[in-house]
Formats: structure tokens, sequence, C-alpha cells
């Protein structure tokens, strides 16, 4: 219930806002969002959904709306309050600059923390074990999973820099705190593993990164995360974040939701990883039985190498496009699936018999004295194959299940690639294509509170695009798009008139090119969106030695380097212009007379590429829909406003945006595109 002191609360956090905060406007649509919030977590509608979806386009203000709003509900109601985004700048801005703002303006004292996934964190127990010498027990260990190969100096060099650093309280464990952070491979080996770790029956748990921070994330009252955490903290059984029941979440950047939930449902493995994974568990339950003076457990190397063989076969029959096999929706060849399913009677067996000697390995420990540097590389190696025959058992039953005719099917697919022995290898693939009803039963039905915002959450001016995909119900939840505070009729929405239609490649391209030349000012900033690579360089081919400014192509500086050079030039008075991709068209603030015109070279509509769109596109189809009107159409929608709003973002600003899409003006769905943009002055070239 929305109590009057509850009101007060936020109504006092505002007030300060308002005069604490430099340069504060305000915003009737803010005063909105803030208050659809509190209605909404507090149970004001009824027979709803503590969940409401809200878009708060470019200069409303959300962050703050959403702080000040779920900060006082969430103490009042003893819950945590989660906000996740997509991308690492907006969760730096958080943390650096929105929270440490809201501490001062709060009616309501919180402490707050970052929370990163284990993996970001040293094991100070592995960090340790790799750069000490243990020569005594090298022979025991010369299979061990620490090293596959002999460490080369620079590696151990590195270890070592960690290891001083860290015992000497100069670096706390965080991979993202390092100045030069190690290659991936080597890390890992120095991570923290949630199947190597040993919690509190390790040593060096008081003073161990990961649980210091997870005491930290414990304690305080808002936490800061990104999408993938939660997720795959939520799917996992939450061993970072609190339970689902007592969060009220915070989802920025929402509409990047949807395709990250889609990738913790894709799983994979190889024959050669199988291959592999079976002699490293073999050679940890021999290294089991050699300490623990046990009979040697009798090996299924060689068994497993027949049926990988067996399923070798068929696979190298597959007709492969750009090496990848896609099978239809009736699932997975027969032959294919009965090979696959007696590998996973027999990984399932050897995965029985490594259990069986973990445990036995366990229960020696308890009453025999180890060496602690043997236990902790046995515990290592036992970890590591645990959560590599776990990862192939599961792949393995995801890859023979029967379809469901009454839900969507998964997306099964062959990946095969040449090793360095110029052998072939080949990967299975099992992807959900629909995840909405796990969203359902793992979020949505049971959090105290979510609030899902986004400057662009609506395609073609609906949230049906947005229910569909994260399995929301419009009945059950509530809805709420804003206004944008900006005058958008100031800009001028130029619909370029071109012979040629995107689709005729070349022609389009030369066009372009031509147009480009005409329309650029060379004293300006400009932004050109491209939606292909290809079509980018040769664009920039064709005009880069007629323009007498400096032109910044995306790939030749990194995305940062590239808005700080393009931001240095205007600030000299000289004409810049950028070529981008997708990237470009989002998460780009270039405010005032940084930014002048954006250009774009066309409509970017999703091409089924990837075996899980294939499977998708072709399910609809199978059920007589249309998915170019239920996804292609609503996403090139979404992406139109999201490259237009690179434009505008503040009041003061203004300038033109030209497309160079015909489409817009000869395909029957152009006027739904046009109708979806902000209030521009639209304006058709004849």
């Amino acid at each position: 219930m929305l109590t009057e002191a509850l009101k007060a609360e936020i109504r006092a956090s505002f007030e300060a806002a308002k005069t604490q905060l430099p340069g504060y406007n305000n915003r009737s649509s803010q005063n909105r969002m803030m208050a659809e919030i509190a209605k909404t977590l507090t149970g004001e509608y009824p027979n709803s959904n503590p969940i409401l979806c809200v878009e708060a386009p470019t200069g409303t203000g959300k962050t703050m709306a959403y702080l000040i709003a779920t900060l006082p509900i969430a103490k009042a109601n003893d819950k945590k309050l989660v906000i996740a985004s997509a991308n690492v700048a907006l969760q730096e801005q958080l943390l650096f600059k929105d929270i440490v703002e809201a501490q001062k303006y709060s009616t309501v004292s919180f402490d707050y923390a970052l929370a990163k996934g284990r993996s970001r964190y040293v094991c100070v127990r592995n960090l340790i074990n790799l750069t000490e010498d243990t020569t005594d027990t090298q022979s025991l260990f010369e299979d061990s999973l620490l090293w596959d190969a002999p460490p080369s100096k620079n590696q151990m060099d590195q270890l070592r820099e960690m290891t001083e650093n860290y015992t000497s309280n100069r670096w706390n464990g965080e991979i993202d705190d390092l100045e030069t952070p190690p290659e991936s491979s080597l890390w890992q080996k120095a991570a923290c593993n949630r199947f190597t770790c040993t919690a509190k029956n390790c040593e060096f748990y008081n003073d161990c990164a990961f649980f210091k921070a997870r005491k930290k994330v414990a304690q305080a009252d808002v936490i800061i995360a990104n999408h993938d955490l939660v997720l795959a903290d939520i799917f996992s059984g939450n061993s970072i974040l609190p339970d689902v029941e007592d969060c009220i979440f915070v989802f920025d950047e929402a509409h990047h939701f949807a395709p990250k939930a889609l990738s913790h449902f894709s799983q994979s493995t190889s024959l050669d990883f199988i291959k592999t994974s079976i002699r490293q568990a073999q050679s940890a339950m021999d290294q089991i039985c050699k300490i623990t003076h046990q009979d040697p457990v009798k090996g299924r190397i060689e068994g497993i190498d027949t049926l990988l063989s067996e399923l070798n076969a068929p696979l190298s029959e597959l007709d492969y496009t750009d090496d990848i096999h896609l099978f239809g929706l009736t699932g997975v060849d027969a032959e294919i699936t009965n090979n696959t399913k007696n590998l996973a009677t027999s990984m399932s067996a050897a995965y029985a018999d490594f259990s069986e000697k973990k445990d036995d390995w366990q229960a020696f420990c308890k009453i025999n004295h180890q060496d602690q540097t043997t236990t902790d590389n046995l515990n290592n190696i036992i970890g590591q194959n645990e959560q590599n025959l776990s990862s192939i058992a599961s792949l393995l039953s995801a890859f023979t299940q029967n379809s469901n005719q009454d839900k969507p099917p998964p997306s099964h697919w062959i990946e095969k690639s040449i090793m360095a022995n110029k052998k072939t290898n080949y990967h299975l693939n099992s992807a959900k294509i629909d995840v909405s009803n796990h969203l359902h039963a793992l979020i949505w039905s049971k959090a105290a509170g979510v609030v899902l915002t986004s400057a662009t959450l609506t395609a073609l001016g609906s949230f049906e695009r947005l229910n569909q995909q994260l399995g929301l119900q419009e009945k059950d939840n509530q809805y709420l798009r804003l206004a944008s505070p900006f005058d958008h009729k100031s800009v001028d929405f130029i619909v370029a008139k071109m012979k040629s239609n995107p689709t005729q490649a070349f022609e389009h391209t030369q066009e372009l090119g031509k147009e480009l030349k005409k329309r650029i000012d060379q004293t300006q900033g400009t932004l050109v969106i491209f939606a292909s690579n290809k079509q980018m360089q040769l664009v920039a081919d064709l005009i880069e030695q007629s323009l007498d400014c400096s032109l910044l192509i995306q790939g030749e500086y990194s995305k940062k380097r590239i808005l700080e050079k393009h931001v240095e030039l205007r600030k000299q008075g000289k004409g810049s212009v950028i070529f981008g991709l997708d990237s470009f068209a989002e998460g780009v603030d270039l405010k005032g007379d940084n930014l002048n015109h954006v250009m774009i070279a066309k409509l970017r509509f999703s091409v089924p590429t990837s075996p899980i769109e294939k499977t998708t596109q072709s399910y609809l189809e199978s059920l007589n829909r249309n998915p170019f009107m239920e996804i292609a159409l609503p996403d090139a929608s979404l992406r139109l406003i999201q490259a237009c709003g690179r434009l505008i973002r503040t009041e003061t600003d203004t300038g033109t945006i030209t497309i160079f899409d015909n489409r817009l003006t000869t395909k029957f769905y152009g006027k739904q595109l046009i109708n979806a943009l902000p209030g521009y002055n639209i304006v058709v070239e004849n």
C-alpha cells in the first residue's frame, strides 16, 4: 500500500534532488514515472502484478526517477533493490555518479555494492598453488588441469606479481582492477570457480576476494549488477544475489534483456572435448585411487572412444553451410539421436563412477591428514572435471530430447571446425528459441517488484514485441509510454530521394556515396550509421579522398577513441564525420554542436542468420504466422528510433536526420515505421 509516509519520503527526496542537483530541470514525465513506479510496487492497482514497463525517452531523467521512487519502498518492505543494466558504461555511471548523488538527496539511508560474477575474482588458493614450487608432487600431478603445458616465464611473472600485490593489499583480487589483466586462458586457472570452490572449508576463506565481495553484497540495501549476472545467478540458484522473492528489480536498458536471456539457455560441447574430458576424469580417479589405496577404476575410455567414432561418421556426412548444419523442426536425425543417446548413457555411467570416487576422496580427507598442496591440486582437478562432465551430460540430454508439440521447439545444430592437428571437430549445440515461460517462472511470478525501463522499449508504438519476448501478459502488468521532453518538431527527418533500393547492393552503395558527398557539411559534426561493414568500407573508399575534414571509421579505432577524437575536433571548430555500425546507433551521447546531422544508410531488418533465428522463423511459418511482421518489422522500428535518438540529447539540441532507404515510401510498412517515430518534421524528397 502506498502510505502517506511513503509518499512523504518520496516527495522529500524529490525536493532535495531538485535543490541539490546542478542544472536540474523539472519534467512532468519524470514526475509521472515516479508516481507509476510507486503505485505499481505498492499494489495500488488491484489484480495486477507489481511489474511496470516504462518507456522513458532520453531527457526524462529515468535513473533519478526510479531511484527516488524505489528506495523508500524497498526499505519499507525490507527488500533489496537490484539495479541491473546491459552494459558496463551505464553500470559505471550508476556506481560512480547516480548512486553517489542519490545518497545525498535521498531521505532514506542506504548502503550499496557492486555485484560481479565469481569468475571476476581471483582464487587465492589457486594463485598460490600456481606459483609455489610443487616439484615434490610433480610426478603425481603431471596431468593436472592447472597446467595443460609448461607455463612461460611471462605467465609465471604475471602470477607472482598478482600474488605479491594481493598479499600486500595493493590489489583487491578483481580482474577489473588490474592495470594489465592476464590473457583469458591464464586468468581462468587463477579465477574463482563454483565447481572448484570449497567455500568455508578453504583455508583462505576469510581472505577470499569473492566471499569478501559477497558479504558486502549481502549487507547492501542496493545492489548494482548487469543483466547477465542477474540471469546467471537466478538460473544457478542465487549464489550471489538474494532470493528473487526478497528483491525489487530495476532492469535498465530492458530492450536488451530478452536476447541476454536467450544466450543463457544455449549449450554446446564437442566430440574432442568429450574425448579429452573422459581422459581427464579417468586420470583424476586414478589419482584418488592411488592416494586412498584403492584398486583402479575400470576405465570407460575405450568404449566412449568407440561411441564417439560411431557418432562422428553420420556427422561427417551432413550438409554444412558456413560450417553449420541446422536440424529442422522435427529434431535431430534418428541415427544421430540414437548414437547420441548411447553416448549419453555411457557418459552418465562415467559421471557416476567419478562422483563415487569424489565421495571416497572427501571421506578419506576427513580422517586422514593430507599435504595441503596435494589436497588443493586434487580438489581443483575434481572440481574442474565435475564441471566438464556436468556440462556434457546437460548438453547430451538436451540434444536428444523430443520436441513438445505444445511448446516452441529447441534449436539443434552441428558446427564443425578444424583443430591444430588438421582433424575435424564437431560441436553439438542446443538452444531454446523461447524463454518466456522460464522468465515467468523464475522472475516475474516471484519478484517483490520489477521495473523494466529503456529509452526505446516499444516497437511500432506497442509493447507487444516486448511482452512476446519476455513472457509478460499485458492484462497482468502496468505499462507506461512517456512523452519526450525534447522538441522533435524542429528536427527535419528527411527521406532522401533514391533511385536504388537497398536490396540492390552495388547500385545503392554507389548512389549512397554520391549522396553523402553532396550532403555532408564538412564544417559540422556528422554521424553516418551503416547496417553492414562491407557497405561502410566501400562508401568510405568512395568519399574519403573528397572530404576536407576528418573521417573516423569504426574498426580503425575503438568506439571510445573515435568519440574522443570527434569531440576534440569539434572543440577546435573542425568538421568531423563518424562512420559506424549498430553499436553507434546506441549509447552514443554527443550533445550540442558535437552532432549536427545523423545519416542512416538503410533500415536494419533482422535477417535470420543464427541457427536460433532460423529455427524461430521456421517455427512461426509452421504456425502460418508471419516472421517479418512479428519480428523483423518491430525490431527494425526499434533500431530506427534508437539511431535517430543519437541526435537530440538535450533541450537545446537541434539538427537533421537523413535516411537513404526508399522503402519508407515504396513499401506498405513504410508509413508504420514513420508513424512510430517521435514527432519529427517528416520531409519526403520527390
